[in-house]
């Protein structure tokens, strides 16, 4: 791997021989809160609607005709547009890549706000997504962390052309990276075209305007529930969550592997063994731990009988305590490496894959190569650690949101 700063573009680029297409990633961190919930989510639609030189239906036809992938993403820190192509078609790729980037009209905006709110309606009724919607939004509240679907259904109607145009501008002047993995027969060459043709990829070190929520660390152990009635439901939607420390702290690697012990490595976590297995209590039980810039987010989630609600809830707690009172065993603790290794080796094993998770690594701070240094990171840590991880989480504020028939709120 080689990281070439030309003329102010910063290039990230694997050589990956003898692999017959190439992928290549523009990534470009979101430092501003939207002035309405949607407004980047429009904006990546937005993209592949139609430039000046082409409308949508074109665009999409000669990209098809090439096999040119496109995919555009927008997240709460970055918006990522990706290419894969075969090798031979790279000046082609990128000077599609140049049209969307610099040419878009945004003309479709009426038309997109049409679909997204009939998205995100279908979404909302599913009882897992309601719940997870009211969940984030009420933990990340005064924060644009808490921009959820619910929220862009109230706000996108605000939304306008300019709007847009404003949220692409800024976008463009804040920090960003070119990420390349395929068979690059001269990195030099390939970085003076980036230079030369994506002038406009100049990366700057634009100040975080969002704010941190580092100051919601509290350290006193209480709990709030929100509580969402809905009638004739089989299952209640269960969530339980903690703002935690994000990927620059060096707490990360040991709430990744407590994670995993507890709710992430599917079949043979605690919590799919004790709640599901031994109990009864559901067919799904996880934990998640979600890493993002300013901020990260470990929770439980189950879907169970109504009734089991407040068993749940216990069911929660007493792993997570049990885990900060008891060290896993050495093999416990193995066994979640070897996951977690596993699972970073497989999702980077196509070009898009390396290309994709390089130049977020890069894009969030956390340097070259970081999948490799978390891997080694991991061979350090002591099953005593993860104890102690555990039960910092457990002398936090946690919120519990719970979506269920009216009878069964009651505990």
């Amino acid at each position: 791997m080689e990281h070439i700063i030309k003329d102010g573009v910063d290039i990230i680029i694997n050589n990956r021989k003898n692999t017959p297409r190439c992928a290549v990633c523009f990534y470009f961190a979101i430092d501003e809160a939207e002035k309405y919930s949607g407004i980047y989510g429009l904006l990546a639609k937005l993209l592949l609607q139609g430039t000046k030189t082409r409308d949508s239906k074109t665009l999409a036809r000669e990209l098809e005709n090439n096999c040119i992938d496109v995919g555009i993403k927008a997240k709460q820190d970055y918006l990522k547009v990706s290419f894969l192509f075969l090798n031979d078609d790279f000046n082609l790729a990128m000077d599609y890549a140049r049209d969307i980037l610099l040419n878009s009209t945004f003309s479709e905006l009426e038309k997109e706000k049409f679909k997204m709110k009939a998205e995100i309606k279908a979404d909302l009724d599913n009882p897992r997504v309601q719940a997870s919607d009211a969940f984030i939004r009420k933990i990340f509240e005064g924060h644009c962390y808490s921009n959820t679907c619910s929220k862009t259904l109230e706000e996108i109607d605000n939304v306008k052309y300019e709007d847009i145009l404003d949220a692409y501008n800024k976008i463009f002047a804040s920090r960003k990276v070119i990420s390349i993995a395929g068979d690059i027969k001269n990195a030099e060459q390939t970085a003076q075209f980036f230079a030369d043709n994506f002038g406009f990829m100049k990366s700057s070190a634009s100040i975080s305007e969002k704010k941190s929520v580092d100051e919601f660390y509290p350290k006193n152990g209480n709990l709030e529930i929100i509580k969402i009635e809905k009638s004739d439901l089989n299952q209640a939607q269960l969530f339980q969550g903690w703002i935690v420390p994000n990927a620059s702290s060096d707490m990360y690697v040991k709430i990744s592997l407590m994670n995993n012990i507890l709710g992430g490595s599917g079949l043979s976590s605690r919590l799919f063994v004790e709640l599901r297995d031994k109990q009864g209590l559901a067919y799904t039980v996880r934990s998640s731990y979600e890493t993002l810039y300013k901020s990260a987010l470990f929770s439980f989630y189950i879907a169970t009988e109504p009734k089991n609600i407040r068993k749940s809830l216990d069911g929660f707690m007493y792993e997570l305590k049990k885990l900060a009172d008891n060290p896993p065993s050495d093999d416990e603790l193995l066994g979640a490496r070897e996951n977690i290794t596993g699972r970073l080796e497989y999702f980077s094993q196509t070009n898009l894959q390396l290309a994709s998770s390089e130049g977020y690594n890069y894009l969030m701070g956390l340097g070259l190569n970081y999948n490799d240094k978390f891997i080694d990171m991991m061979k350090s840590v002591s099953t005593d650690e993860i104890s102690r991880a555990a039960k910092f989480i457990c002398e936090k504020n946690s919120l519990v949101c719970a979506l269920a028939p009216g009878e069964y709120l009651k505990f």
